[in-house]
């Protein structure tokens, strides 16, 4: 167990430390021989005490606000895991095969590599620096890979599959003054394009997978090379998964 102590008793005592060593140090010269190697060792122990002191310090602020708020026990996800079934059977039904003719699996589960993602999450940061705006957080849109979608090669498995895909977030105030965090990217010049009007999050597809007349889907953006595109869908190359 680690020892739980007063962060601003341990600052205290660094400082205090701190204030001992280069009081000793000034007076080295002007102390004999005896008092010099006196003064050495004061200096060696109280080195070391910061030392513990900074190790104690770096664990109680590691041991701080380790458990989020959002955290869940595995009882609760497996309830709401399994609860999802019926909606899952009813995809398998109505989707039937997958894109290489075998029984359909709905997606349970996607695979995000840790530092793929921690990359990602620079890589927003960093775009969004040079657009001069602040992720307010992220945002997670379910979406749905076409009938001729071939992830690799000849590997049809994950057409009609679903998935979804990241982008971060701006704070926008709506009509009534509460606070909305909208999906955004980057053109080219680094301005700041919203999803709803982006990709048109707003409107509603019709059976061909066309977009409405009434969207505000801009075509003209979809040509474009997108230097700049924060929005992510399969960070690791792992595709998604049926029960995993």
């Amino acid at each position: 167990m680690k020892l739980q102590t007063n962060p601003i008793k341990q600052y205290l005592m660094i400082a205090f430390a701190f204030v001992l060593v280069l009081s000793c140090k000034d007076n080295v010269q002007t102390t004999n021989s005896a008092e010099l190697e006196a003064c050495k060792k004061k200096i060696e122990a109280y080195e070391k005490e910061i030392k513990e002191l900074k190790a104690k310090i770096a664990d109680a602020d590691e041991d701080k606000g380790r458990t989020p708020n959002n955290i869940i026990q595995s009882d609760f996800a497996k309830k709401i895991y399994h609860l999802y079934n019926d909606r899952e059977d009813l995809i398998n039904e109505v989707v039937g095969k997958d894109g290489a003719g075998d029984p359909f699996k709905a997606t349970r589960s996607l695979f995000y590599d840790i530092n793929d993602l921690e990359e990602y999450i620079r890589y927003v940061k960093i775009k969004s620096r040079k657009a001069r705006e602040r992720p307010s957080g992220f945002r997670f849109y379910f979406a749905l890979y076409p009938e001729d979608y071939i992830r690799n090669k000849e590997d049809k498995r994950y057409a009609n599959r679903q998935t979804f895909f990241i982008a971060p977030t701006k704070a926008v105030k709506d009509a009534a003054g509460n606070i909305e965090h909208l999906g955004y990217t980057l053109d080219n010049n680094f301005t700041v394009e919203l999803l709803t009007e982006k990709i048109g999050l707003d409107s509603r597809m019709d059976k061909d997978g066309n977009l409405q007349k009434a969207s505000f889907f801009n075509f003209s953006t979809m040509l474009e090379d997108e230097e700049n595109s924060l929005i992510a869908n399969e960070l690791t190359g792992s595709p998604p998964k049926g029960k995993q």
